[in-house]
């Protein structure tokens, strides 16, 4: 019998999926980012195999209100990232990051291996020149972020977001079928800048559930953001696709 349902999307069900194909329009990222000098050794633990950790120990909290259609109008997110290199290619990678909302979170996992896990909704609070954002889920407090404006501040200036690594698992059911790594790097495109501003930051590590973020000290702030832009996030490109065996399984 022919099939007499269009089938309209990439992801299931096909024929009513939860979100899209992209690309994915940022028109809001209304961001807090906050840079951290932590030890090394500390970058290292959070950067996975085949990534190489660029020198050096700056990391980066950011707590962001973002709107990026067709997936999510409104979503609140929080993440933490630093450089790392991979055969010559440089990028953002994010060891840890939480999204409000399941469809942001759906589009970041399962297209461009972000591993996102979901958090409370929550939206930046403003209070005069200061600005200040939380991450929560289940109703406890995991990472707080803040920034008191102070001057204007330059783009150049800022961690480069606009190439990112990172590393897809695509598990197996059956142990006897291989999984697979993925190394996708993904790059935004059409970046524009709405305002941004430069000052005094902080930031406090909370309950960590499930990730390891209370290993970040939060003592060293270098630097501290607060921002809107636009751009879109484009298709990624497969730098490595590998088959492995999940030895837990066999």
């Amino acid at each position: 019998m022919s099939d007499q349902y269009k089938r309209h999307g990439h992801v299931m069900p096909t024929w009513s999926p939860p979100y899209a194909p992209g690309p994915y329009f940022m028109e809001k990222y209304h961001a807090i980012i906050v840079e951290l000098e932590i030890p090394h050794d500390e970058v290292l633990y959070m950067t996975p195999e085949p990534l190489t950790a660029v020198e050096g120990g700056k990391v980066y909290a950011i707590i962001m209100d973002g709107s990026q259609p067709p997936h999510s109008l409104h979503y609140h997110e929080a993440l933490i990232c630093h450089e790392v290199e991979y055969d010559g290619k440089r990028g953002m990678h994010i060891p840890y990051i939480w999204t409000s909302t399941d469809t942001a979170t759906f589009v970041g996992r399962e297209i461009y291996g972000m591993p996102k896990v979901l958090c409370d909704d929550g939206r930046l609070q403003i209070d005069a020149n200061e600005v200040y954002g939380k991450l929560e889920k289940y109703g406890r407090t995991m990472m707080e972020v803040a920034c008191i404006t102070d001057q204007k501040g330059i783009v150049e200036e800022m961690p480069g977001l606009a190439s990112w690594i990172m590393v897809r698992h695509i598990p197996s059911p059956d142990p006897k079928v291989p999984a697979r790594r993925q190394v996708v790097h993904a790059r935004t495109a059409d970046f524009k800048l709405d305002f941004l501003w430069k000052g005094r930051g902080w930031a406090r590590m909370g309950y960590p559930g499930t990730s390891a973020i209370h290993r970040i000290p939060t003592d060293k702030v270098t630097n501290a953001w607060y921002g809107n832009f636009t751009f879109v996030l484009t298709p990624a490109e497969i730098l490595e696709d590998i088959e492995y065996t999940f030895q837990e399984w066999n």
